[in-house]
C-alpha cells in the first residue's frame, strides 16, 4: 500500500482522523495547516477496499525538532498523532505505515525518533525503546514559604520584551541533558506561550540571569492542584531555594501545586521532602529509537580526555534492511573531544571482532540490538543497564567501560508533550 506525503488539501481529512482517535474537536472552519516544520505522511481510504475518497485511513506527523545529547545536538523526529481510522483497523496499516514514519526520519537526516506512546508494545516491535518517563509531584505550598530568603536576587515578570532572555536560559542550563527539546521555531514560537502560561525570570543585581519558574493558573480554582508548575530551572541551589520561594507565596490561594520535573532534578534536593507525594495519573512514557546510529554518535561530544575506539555492531531486526542506517558496524573513535564514527563493512567488522585479529587499535567490541542502542545511545545509561533489562547488550569489559564513559550523563528528561 501507497503511503504519501500529506498536503495542505488533506489537512482536514487528517485532523479529523487524529480528533477521533485521540479526542477533541475539529473546528468547522478552515481547518490549520501543517506546521512547516512537520512532515504529515498517511494512507489514502480510497486505496484500500471499501474505501472513500477525501477519507485519511492512517497518517502520522514527523515533527522536526533538536534535542540536547550530552552538551552536543542532534536531530530527532518527534511523532504525532499516528492513528488508523476505524474503518480500516485491524487491516495491517499500522506497520507500514510506521516503517515509512523510520524511513522518512532518515531521509530528513535525523539521528533519533522519539515519541509519547499509547501502546508502548506495539512501538517497540519496530524498534522504539522507553527511555524516560514523565514525573510530576505534589508540593505543600505551605512548607515551601519555610525556606530561607536568598539575597542579592529578585524576580522579574517575564513578557515580549524579555522572552528571549527566558529562552537562551533554558537553552543553557540543559544544554548538557540528554532528550530535552531545543524549543526552537517554528514549533515553539518565539513570543510568550498562551493559554495562561505565565514566568518569572531570576536575576541578580547587576542584571545576570540566574533561572526561572514558568506555570499555568488553572480556569478550576477550586480544583486543590490549580496550580501546574511547568519547570524550576537555576545555576544554584541558592537560585532554585529563591524560586521556591517565589512559589510558595501561592498557598494563600491554593494548597498545592503539580510541579514537573526532569529524569534527575537538582530541585528535589532543595524541595523540602517530608509530605512530597507523585501526582496522581498515571506518567507518560517517553520511546525513542536510533535512525542513524553514526549521526547519534557524532553529534555529541567526547568527554574530556577520553581517548580510544571500539567497535559497536547494532542489529535491527525490527524493519526491512535499508529502512535506516541504525544497523551496521563502526569504528567509534574518540580524540580531541571528538566522536568519530566510521561505518566498515561487514567483512571488516567481522575480521576485526574475530579472536584472531587482536582488534589492532580496538579497546573492545560492542554488539547491541536495536533495543539496547536506542537506549544506550540516548545517553545516561550504561551496558549494564541494558542488559538488567533484558535487552542484547554483549560487550568486551573494556569496551563496555569505554561505551558507559563516551555515552555518560543525566538519564534523558522529556519536559513537551506533542
Amino acid at each position: 500500500m501507497r503511503v504519501r506525503d500529506l498536503r495542505a488539501e488533506d489537512a482536514r481529512a487528517y485532523r479529523a482522523l487524529s480528533a477521533g482517535a485521540f479526542g477533541g474537536r475539529e473546528p468547522a472552519e478552515s481547518p490549520r495547516p501543517f506546521n512547516p516544520a512537520e512532515t504529515a505522511i498517511g494512507i489514502d481510504s480510497s486505496a484500500l477496499p471499501g474505501g472513500v475518497d477525501g477519507v485519511i485511513a492512517a497518517g502520522a506527523r514527523i515533527r522536526h525538532d533538536r534535542i540536547a545529547v550530552g552538551g552536543g545536538v542532534a536531530a530527532c523526529g518527534g511523532i504525532g498523532g499516528l492513528a488508523v481510522h476505524p474503518a480500516h483497523r485491524g487491516n495491517g496499516l499500522f506497520g507500514p505505515l510506521l516503517t515509512a514514519v523510520i524511513a522518512r526520519c532518515q531521509g530528513e537526516g535525523m539521528a533519533f525518533s522519539m515519541l509519547y506512546p499509547s501502546n508502548p508494545a506495539l512501538y517497540r516491535r519496530y524498534g522504539y525503546q522507553e527511555v524516560a518517563r514523565e514525573t510530576e509531584v505534589q508540593v505543600p505550598l505551605g512548607d515551601l514559604q519555610r525556606l530561607r530568603p536568598v539575597t542579592d536576587r529578585r524576580l522579574v515578570p517575564v513578557t515580549e520584551w524579555n522572552m528571549p532572555r527566558l529562552r537562551a536560559l533554558y537553552r543553557e542550563l540543559t544544554c548538557e541533558d540528554n532528550g530535552m527539546l531545543l524549543r526552537e521555531g517554528p514549533l515553539f514560537p518565539e513570543g510568550v506561550p498562551g493559554d495562561g502560561w505565565s514566568a518569572l525570570l531570576l536575576e541578580d543585581v547587576d542584571g545576570r540571569d540566574h533561572g526561572y519558574i514558568s506555570w499555568t493558573r488553572a480556569a478550576d480554582h477550586t480544583s486543590e492542584e490549580g496550580l501546574e508548575v511547568h519547570e524550576i530551572l537555576g545555576r544554584t541551589r541558592e537560585d532554585l531555594t529563591a524560586l521556591l520561594r517565589s512559589l510558595g507565596s501561592w498557598s494563600t490561594v491554593t494548597s498545592t501545586a503539580r510541579l514537573r520535573l526532569r529524569t534527575e532534578d537538582p530541585v528535589l534536593d532543595v524541595l523540602p521532602s517530608g509530605r512530597l507525594r507523585p501526582a496522581p495519573d498515571m506518567p507518560g512514557i517517553v520511546m525513542m529509537r536510533v535512525i542513524d546510529t553514526a549521526a547519534a554518535l557524532e553529534a555529541r561530544p567526547a568527554p574530556d580526555g577520553l581517548e580510544g575506539a571500539i567497535l559497536l555492531t547494532v542489529e535491527d531486526l525490527t524493519v526491512p534492511e535499508g529502512t535506516c542506517r541504525a544497523a551496521g558496524s563502526w569504528k567509534v573513535r574518540a580524540a580531541g573531544g571528538r566522536i568519530t564514527a566510521d561505518p566498515l563493512p561487514q567483512s571488516s567488522a567481522d575480521q576485526a571482532a574475530s579472536p584472531s585479529s587482536g582488534t589492532e587499535g580496538l579497546v573492545g567490541v560492542v554488539r547491541l540490538d536495536i533495543h539496547a542502542a536506542s537506549l544506550l545511545l540516548t545517553g545516561g545509561r550504561t551496558v549494564a543497564d541494558a542488559r538488567r533489562l533484558g535487552l542484547g547488550a554483549d560487550a568486551d569489559p573494556a569496551a563496555g567501560r569505554f561505551l558507559d564513559a563516551l555515552l555518560a550523563g543525566p538519564r534523558p528528561s522529556v519536559l513537551d508533550a506533542f
